[in-house]
């Protein structure tokens, strides 16, 4: 059994979206997926891992080394990542600390456990009003690979840039959102995340973490797929369920529409 990060969004390519029964992904996007592990659980992974891999190892953006499955790297910097119990923060704090990497994370205070077990050190409240300050402390004599911005609106994103720029180390924000038009320190570099840039020709990011590294991290447990699904429902009637409670809000769960590819005209 395999999973797939479908590319009809950033292709806008209707052959290639996810809700069908036959979709057409690229030979890069595919990755074992051991029997052991639900194809309902192994579905929370291809969007989150395909957009924090974009941040995390892309040349012009934090340019980690490739994670290992296989053996403790060690990479001494830190990589702030701000909203660690999302679904792209979940990705991306394991595929930091594979890379050999140590995480500081921020999160609400009741997911503070679910992101250290992810592999985070320390982990910050961003409702806290002066959690810019605490994370600027907590960097006092270690050196910053760059904030990944995974989640997170209203002055979150100049934030990151206000610690990245306090902060010894590589003044760079990587953002699932757009850049902000102003609140941006004119020493640090905002640069906005596309998931579909690492299948592209001759991009060695999509190879390495999808042909390379997942397959062997998922059968040896060393990438774990989190966050947990929230099955919303079955077929093609629940999408829209499942866009209205995204909308709404989840916390450390990502929505799922189960078995899209079976008749669920009898659901009601």
């Amino acid at each position: 059994m395999a999973y797939r990060h479908a590319g009809g969004l950033s292709s806008n390519d209707s052959s290639r979206g996810a809700f069908q029964k036959y979709v057409i992904v690229s030979q890069n996007a595919v990755a074992e997926l051991p029997d052991e592990i639900g194809l309902e659980r192994g579905v929370v992974l291809p969007l989150g891992i395909s957009t924090a891999a974009a941040g995390l190892y892309q040349k012009s953006y934090l340019a980690l080394p490739f994670p290992s499955p296989d053996a403790a790297l060690s990479y001494d910097r830190i990589v702030l990542i701000w909203g660690g119990s999302s679904s792209v923060g979940s990705c991306a704090i394991q595929l930091a600390v594979a890379s050999g990497a140590e995480v500081f994370a921020t999160a609400s205070s009741r997911n503070f456990d679910y992101v250290k077990k992810l592999g985070a050190s320390t982990v910050f409240d961003y409702h806290d009003a002066n959690v810019g300050d605490q994370i600027v402390d907590a960097l006092e004599g270690k050196t910053l690979a760059g904030v990944y911005h995974a989640v997170g609106a209203d002055g979150a994103v100049q934030t990151c840039a206000r610690i990245a720029d306090r902060s010894k180390g590589k003044a760079i924000v990587v953002t699932v959102r757009g850049v902000p038009d102003n609140g941006i320190p004119s020493s640090v570099r905002v640069k906005a995340i596309s998931s579909s840039t690492i299948f592209q020709d001759g991009n060695p990011v999509g190879p390495d973490v999808w042909r390379r590294y997942l397959p062997k991290a998922l059968a040896k447990g060393a990438l774990i797929p989190k966050p947990d699904p929230l099955i919303i429902g079955n077929g093609l009637r629940s999408v829209q369920h499942g866009l209205d409670k995204q909308q709404a809000g989840v916390s450390a769960r990502k929505v799922v529409v189960n078995k899209i590819d079976e008749d669920s005209s009898h659901e009601v």
